[in-house]
Parts: structure tokens; C-alpha cells; sequence
């Protein structure tokens, strides 16, 4: 990890960071599955969020039945290899907060996006601790 993109984690975790402007290296991945992320990464905003399908609209995904394509970026979050970064935290499912594959799964997920202020806090919420 380049000391560049840890002073830009550190800086996102301490509140002074809501872009990272390092360098993304996209030659590892191809196909929908750059095209989605790049798109993810170029269009939602810190504190912001996107559905599943609403990500796939704006990549450019189409099925014959609506859920496939939501359903495909969903695999794509999961196997996202810049997590943070590529922030498939604000990717969301239309009926809530939908599933995270980093730490904890979706309580780290929730964590992310109150502190980010895409969700109100709840009343136990500290953001120095991530809860189990």
C-alpha cells in the first residue's frame, strides 16, 4: 500500500478526506466489471448513495429481466479489490441497506455511511468504535 493512499485513509477516517485522489490502477480487472466500478467511482459522491439497479442504468447494464442486472453489480461490489476507495459502501439495494462483504459485512457497511451522513446516526452510535 503506497504511503500516499494511507495518509488518504487516515486522513478519510479522521473527517478531513472526502475523495481520494490517488491513483486507481484498473488494469487488473475488464469488462462490465471495470466499467461498473469506474462508473461507481466517478459518480458517487461522499455521503451519497446509489441502488443496485440505478448503478446499473448508469453502467450501461441491460437484461431481459430487470433484477439480473442489479443482481450483477451486486457480485461486482462483492469482489470489489479497492474497497474505501471504489466505495461500494454507498451501493445500496433498493429496499434497504443491502449486503457488504468487508469486515463485519452490513453493520460495517451502516457504520460507513452514518459517518459518512448518508444515514442518521442512532443513539448508541460512536464513531470511534465499529460495532460487532
Amino acid at each position: 500500500m503506497s504511503s500516499a493512499l494511507v495518509t488518504q485513509v487516515r486522513e478519510y477516517f479522521s473527517g478531513d478526506r472526502r475523495t481520494f485522489d490517488v491513483p486507481v490502477d484498473w488494469t487488473g480487472l475488464s469488462g462490465r466489471r471495470r466499467q461498473v466500478l469506474q462508473v461507481l467511482f466517478e459518480t458517487v459522491g461522499y455521503g451519497q448513495t446509489v441502488s443496485y439497479g440505478a448503478l446499473a442504468d448508469r453502467a450501461g447494464l441491460t437484461g431481459h429481466d430487470a433484477t439480473l442486472p442489479a443482481r450483477a453489480v451486486g457480485g461486482i461490489m462483492a469482489s470489489n479489490p479497492i474497497p474505501l476507495v471504489v466505495p461500494c459502501h454507498r451501493v445500496v439495494a433498493g429496499d434497504g441497506l443491502g449486503g457488504y462483504s468487508g469486515g463485519t459485512g452490513p453493520e460495517v457497511k451502516r457504520w460507513l455511511l452514518t459517518f459518512e451522513g448518508a444515514l442518521p446516526p442512532t443513539l448508541d452510535w460512536e464513531p470511534a468504535r465499529l460495532y460487532a
